[in-house]
């Protein structure tokens, strides 16, 4: 296991697009809540972000926001180029050559993802802490500094769901340009389509909500956006998946994606 990870590594540590994917990450996730300092949305408004934003427990909440924003783009756009660069540099075809197996192949890329997800989530959990414990006003309780600290694991659940399906769609496509732009293409437009134009129209139920990436997007969705949903409730059923439900049927989509993957991946011509 850890050789076929330092072998993923060694392919990966060089790559330019890589490094500037995860100085992005570092950089931009505590970087886009910072920003929430100069917000002022009134006295009216739902919420302070002056208190939301960096005050335990809900900066766990505003944080996976944000961070599920940062892994759409930057975890899911690793996992495309690190298969697509595979095919466009032939570095697979000379893997297999060399005597690795396609299922060590599969299995190196699985378990970088795997640490790749890990290391997003620790950051975040980090991020998490640090802004909270600089932003105390008053005393501070464990209970709730650890309130919310289910969007933890959450937040890697909805890292690995984005990877799988961007892992998915290089190994189906291959080419890096075409890759990228049925990635994003369907997450922002088809999903959409599917969805409220499709499905609202025939089929007016909670099922709408079981889309693949709807329910890893739901894993850390916006947190005001639950009070706006007690107000869709003339649909006749919510419009966010409670925390259960997007955790099972994110497990059930990451799981089908890796399988579809591997199946793609040793049927496919080299």
């Amino acid at each position: 296991m850890l050789h076929l990870l330092k072998l993923e590594w060694l392919k990966q540590k060089d790559y330019v697009l890589f490094r500037v994917l995860s100085i992005a990450y570092v950089v931009l996730l505590p970087a886009a809540l910072v920003v929430g300092k100069k917000m002022d949305l009134g006295k009216d408004a739902p919420f302070n972000p002056q208190t939301q934003f960096f005050h335990f427990p809900t900066v766990w909440n505003w944080l996976g926001y944000i961070g599920n924003w940062m892994v759409f783009f930057v975890l899911g756009f690793m996992a495309v180029l690190m298969i697509t660069n595979e095919y466009s540099n032939r570095t697979l075809r000379q893997n297999v050559i060399t005597g690795l197996h396609r299922d060590e192949f599969f299995k190196s890329k699985l378990i970088f993802m795997v640490v790749v997800a890990l290391a997003a989530t620790l950051y975040y959990a980090l991020c998490a802490v640090v802004i909270g414990l600089l932003h105390v006003d008053d005393t501070l309780y464990f209970s709730t500094v650890f309130k919310n600290v289910d969007m933890v694991p959450r937040y890697w659940l909805m890292s690995m769901g984005y990877m799988s399906f961007g892992l998915l769609i290089g190994l189906l496509v291959k080419r890096t340009g075409i890759a990228l732009f049925l990635y994003l293409a369907y997450a922002m437009v088809i999903e959409s389509i599917l969805r409220w134009v499709v499905h609202l129209y025939f089929f007016k139920n909670a099922s709408m909500n079981f889309y693949p990436l709807n329910a890893m997007e739901d894993l850390a969705p916006l947190p005001v956006a639950e009070f706006a949903d007690d107000l869709l409730k003339q649909n006749g059923f919510r419009m966010l998946l409670t925390p259960m439900e997007a955790v099972v049927a994110s497990v059930i989509y990451t799981s089908l994606f890796l399988f579809l993957s591997y199946r793609r991946l040793k049927n496919s011509d080299l």
